[in-house]
């Protein structure tokens, strides 16, 4: 390995020259090539999109794990080791990567390195290499076999961190000396042996994605307290609960699709505060997935989607195959969506809580993959000083953990077939 840079993660124009790249007019310019870097986070070679975080503090400078692969397919053999912060030159020893759905399965192939080491969890699939592999740092999915990809390395070895997508089942690997297959089946959903409903709570947020954070608090901190409040009731009734997490811990939006899918759940209710540049806004909504109708309603999404840079960094998710497939199971289950929202907004309502903000609709991505009927709740507005005293007392939150489970039991008993 031959060191070239230590930067402390980033490079600078100054780092790049000594490497023969300049840095003008918004492009990056190795020989007779270049790479155009946009103001939304991304930057294209040859029309192909990377990620890349350019910081104008003290000078232009570039985050240096992006700024690897582009430099690569600039034609500098060039890689970023992760762990010690060190930009190296080295031999591209990795032929062929490459990935997807093949008849209903999806295949994962890795050609030309050595020693592959695979283990397979319950939401990734991680790959540790001998061989060194440029071309990208991350690397999109189809969303329902395979959310998104990692590629990191260190001086001799490539990291692929395969993150598991909404509809990933079993996995099986078969290697050799110099070749590793990855096959992935589509999630089994298992036939219930009993008529108790299941019904999976999503606290929202948690862990390195705290939610919206004002006066002091953390959303995702507050979703927790009122989902653990909820499950206990809804246990209490007699129904299967299951939470996305319980704890302060990060959860792919897939994840807890996937999560949904894979225990059969009979309803998904996400649990999220708000967050409005007008501190006085306040008040309870419930929503249903559908196109947004409103201004509001877009930017609610918006809000609760940004969870996704977690998992994709600066990298936008693209609409495919996969999107299709989100928007076919949610239009089967729009109406029994939009009764299960009214039935826990009525119980919000008889029980004088807050403000009603009404019953409304937008396009959430963690709603989108769920097999079920779906809705997402907004206890209240972490931006209004007010209102968030009263969204941390124990006795409110038990109000609203109230009012949720009754209209989810109300759903049950007047709706259920």
């Amino acid at each position: 390995m031959t060191v070239l840079l230590i930067a402390n993660g980033w490079l600078s124009v100054e780092d790049l020259k000594a490497l023969g790249v300049e840095y003008r007019q918004n492009k990056l310019i190795y020989g007779k090539d270049s790479a155009i870097i946009t103001d939304t986070g991304l930057a294209f070679v040859k029309f192909r999109p990377f990620p890349l975080t350019v910081s104008f503090e003290n000078g232009v400078r570039f985050k240096g794990d992006e700024l690897a692969p582009i430099l690569f397919n600039l034609g500098l053999k060039v890689f970023w080791d992760y762990k010690n912060g060190v930009l190296f030159k080295g031999n591209p020893t990795i032929e062929r990567f490459s990935m997807g759905k093949v008849d209903s399965t999806y295949l994962i192939t890795v050609e030309g390195g050595k020693n592959f080491d695979v283990q397979i969890y319950e939401d990734s699939i991680v790959v540790v290499v001998d061989g060194l592999y440029g071309k990208y740092r991350k690397v999109l999915g189809d969303g329902r076999f395979v959310s998104f990809v990692d590629i990191l390395h260190t001086s001799d070895k490539t990291k692929f961190t395969f993150h598991l997508g909404f509809g990933a089942g079993k996995v099986l690997s078969d290697k050799n000396k110099r070749r590793l297959i990855l096959r992935i089946f589509p999630l089994k959903v298992p036939k219930k042996k009993d008529k108790i409903p299941t019904v999976v709570i999503d606290p929202g947020h948690g862990g390195k994605d705290p939610g919206a954070v004002a006066n002091g608090y953390k959303e995702g901190d507050i979703n927790l307290q009122v989902a653990l409040k909820v499950a206990k009731i809804l246990k209490e009734y007699g129904y299967r609960v299951i939470l996305t997490r319980e704890k302060d811990e990060y959860v792919s939006l897939s994840t807890r699709a996937r999560i949904a899918n894979r225990n059969s759940a009979d309803i998904f209710v996400s649990i999220h505060c708000n967050f409005g540049e007008d501190k006085t806004a306040r008040g309870f909504e419930t929503y249903f997935l559908s196109e947004s109708k409103t201004t509001e309603e877009r930017a609610v999404a918006l809000l609760e989607n940004s969870a996704i840079k977690y998992d994709l960094g600066n990298l936008n998710m693209r609409d495919e195959i996969g999107i299709i497939v989100g928007d076919l199971i949610q239009t089967f289950f729009l109406e029994q969506s939009y009764k299960l929202a009214g039935y826990i907004h009525q119980r919000a309502l008889d029980l004088n809580l807050t403000k009603d903000r009404g019953l409304k609709q937008a396009n959430f991505y963690v709603l989108k993959w769920v097999s079920a009927p779906s809705v997402l709740i907004e206890l209240g507005f972490l931006s209004n000083p007010d209102e968030v005293k009263t969204l941390v007392r124990e006795e409110y939150q038990l109000k609203l953990a109230k009012a949720i489970a009754m209209g989810i039991r109300d759903y049950f008993e007047k709706e259920r077939r």
